[in-house]
This record gives C-alpha cells, sequence and structure tokens, in this order.
C-alpha cells in the first residue's frame, strides 16, 4: 500500500459558525519550548534571509530571527551582543531573544562552545540546523549541547518530516522541533534524492506526538500565502519558519538589483546550494549533489508589510474558525480536501490574463 499524503493546496478549513464580531481582535501569540512571542513567525536560519537587521526586525513586531550560522563566530557573537543590548531608560526597547543557529560537524562544536563562553545563560536558544534531524548525528549533537550547557539552554532542532522523527528528537529533551523536509521554495532535496513528504503532511503525523510530549512544533517550508500559516496553525504547529516570504525585503541581508527592465530584486538562495558550498566551502565535494539553488526574489519592500498581511490572515482566519487565539483554532478546525477545481477557485482568478 502506498499511503496518499496531503500538501498544503490539498486542503482547505472547512468555516463554522462563529461569534467572533471583529477581525481585528484575537490572541495571536504563542510559546516557542519557554520563549514567548506575540506572533507565530520565525524567520530561517540563512544568509540571505536572518542577520542582525532581520533578527531585530521580526523581534520588533514579535517574532523570532534564528542567526543563520554561515558566518564565523565572531560574527554570530557580534549579532548577539547588540540583540541582548539592555533597556533603554524610556522603557520602549527591550533585548530580544538571541537565537544562534550551529551545525552538527567539530567545528560547529566548537562554534557553540565559543559562543557559550561568551554570553552563557544569556543565549535564549541554541537551533541546531541540519537538513535531516532524523540523524545519529544530530543525537550527538543535542547531547554534546545539553552537555556544554547542563541542560541550562533550550533546543530548537531539525529538521524532520515523521511522526518517529518528531518522537526521536522529543525524547532527546529538545524544547522545539522544525517540522518539513524538501517543501523550501529553493529546496532541491525531494528531485535531488526522491525522499521528502509535504509539509503539511508532516504537521499531521507530528502533531499527535507535539501535543503528547509538549515540544512545540515548528511548519517549516511551503508557506506560500497567509492561508499556508493558518493551516499550519491549524493543523497543530505553534509557528512557522519562514525563508522566501521574508528574503527580499528591506531588512534581509544583500543590496537591492535593478535590472535593465527597472525591476528591483534581492538575491535569495539555498544554503545546500552549489554557490554557499563554492562561496563557504571551496566547491561541493566529490560525489555529493547541491540541494538548492540561488536566484533573485521581487524586493518586497518592508518586513512589517509583508508581516502584517500573514498575522492578518490568522486573524481573519480565527473569525471563520470561531477562534479566539491558536489554540481554539486548532481545537475547532475541520480540514476538507479540495480538487484541483477547487485550488483554482481559491484564488483570485477573475485577475488572470486570459
Amino acid at each position: 500500500m502506498i499511503a496518499e499524503c496531503l500538501a498544503f493546496d490539498d486542503v482547505l478549513l472547512e468555516p463554522v459558525y462563529s461569534d467572533k464580531r471583529s477581525r481585528l481582535g484575537g490572541d495571536v501569540s504563542t510559546k516557542i519550548g519557554p520563549l514567548e512571542l506575540k506572533i507565530p513567525i520565525i524567520s530561517s536560519p540563512m544568509d540571505t534571509v536572518t542577520e542582525l537587521k532581520m533578527a531585530h526586525a521580526i523581534s520588533e513586531l514579535g517574532g523570532l530571527g534564528v542567526i543563520h550560522r554561515f558566518m564565523s563566530p565572531k560574527e554570530q557573537a557580534s549579532i548577539i551582543d547588540v540583540m541582548l543590548l539592555p533597556p533603554r531608560p524610556d522603557g520602549d526597547c527591550h533585548s530580544y531573544y538571541a537565537v544562534p543557529a550551529i551545525g552538527v560537524t567539530a567545528e560547529e562544536r566548537e562554534r557553540a562552545r565559543y559562543l557559550f563562553k561568551e554570553f552563557g545563560t544569556d543565549l535564549s536558544m541554541f537551533s541546531i540546523d541540519i537538513a535531516n534531524g532524523h540523524h545519529i548525528l544530530m543525537k550527538e549533537a543535542v547531547q554534546y549541547i545539553q552537555d556544554l550547557t547542563q541542560g541550562d539552554i533550550p533546543i530548537m532542532a531539525g529538521n524532520v518530516a515523521t511522526a518517529s522523527g518528531f518522537r526521536f528528537l522529543s525524547e532527546l529533551g529538545v524544547s522545539a522541533i522544525r517540522v518539513g523536509i524538501g517543501g523550501g521554495s529553493i529546496c532541491k532535496t525531494r528531485i535531488q534524492t526522491g525522499f521528502g513528504m509535504p509539509t503539511f503532511e508532516s504537521l499531521l503525523r507530528c502533531s499527535h506526538v507535539a501535543r503528547e510530549t509538549g515540544v512545540s512544533m515548528i511548519a517549516d517550508g511551503g508557506i506560500k500565502y497567509p492561508m499556508d500559516l493558518v493551516k499550519s496553525i491549524a493543523a497543530g504547529a505553534d509557528a512557522v519558519m519562514c525563508g522566501g516570504i521574508l528574503a527580499g525585503t528591506k531588512e534581509s541581508p544583500g543590496e537591492v538589483i535593478i535590472t535593465n527592465d527597472g525591476k528591483a530584486w534581492k538575491k535569495y538562495r539555498g544554503m545546500a546550494s552549489a554557490e554557499v558550498q563554492m562561496e563557504k566551502k571551496g566547491g561541493m565535494k566529490t560525489g555529493t549533489v547541491a540541494e538548492g539553488v540561488s536566484t533573485l526574489t521581487p524586493y518586497k519592500g518592508s518586513l512589517e508589510r509583508v508581516v502584517n498581511e500573514f498575522v492578518g490572515g490568522l486573524r481573519s482566519g480565527f473569525t471563520y474558525g470561531n477562534a479566539s487565539n491558536i489554540q481554539e483554532l486548532q481545537e475547532n478546525a475541520r480540514f476538507i480536501k479540495i480538487t484541483n477545481s477547487g485550488l483554482s477557485e481559491s484564488h483570485a482568478y477573475g485577475t488572470i490574463k486570459r
């Protein structure tokens, strides 16, 4: 038997009777392990997404930025320094969560040791960042961080695609798990390896383990529209991690590129792309293939505008699901499967030029 798996575009949420009178209401706050967020959006640890400007700006909006690891430990530390600045006397500014990404190699253990020596328990969380988190190297990395910090710093880990993978990481004692393999807009894992699972299906399969263990679940990969945020949360995620929708904003790293036709772009690339491997490591290792691509993404303007659209979609979703908060949305959610015709009808098809 071959199991049928559903992607975000294969489903809709069924509207229910609602007594919610305003789309401006609703509590969209959430928790990722012990970290309290005002909005359920996390920026991805990619070098074209999250450095200082993004980490600071998304924190200002109530989300979380995970600082990528494709820089030196000292460069990462300089960003953490700013994120941890104490409050100013006016009380309007405050220190933010500092969450550095690390890998699983011996070199990355040195990175973790350096950062812990510099900041100790001022670090909010370590994010262990590899493509396949259901792996012995992840187990060893989690245990290393736990020994290094004496368990005083929570861990975000991932990525996994299955309930068994989620349980594996839960039993290691991590606080939050990224769910989704191969669903990113610049990811080639599925076409290069044949492995993966639609992110929505992964969320459905992992959600019962998340509820059972109390470990936070982060939907990671395939978030294209506000509806994908709403569906992720309704399926049990505590937050979504985004790369593509945040790349190209004013706050993402890199310069704006103006092409001959006058259009504005910014670079966006997967961290497993050949370009990154060439730039950071001198090229692809013999016998390996790139599992990401490098491209240009349209310049989107301010991060706030993008985030407001997605959070606004979630608040509107609350009114259709008769929910006042994320927990109620999850309790009331009823998914239905749709056809390709249903998907076409879901978009503003009247605007398509024929």
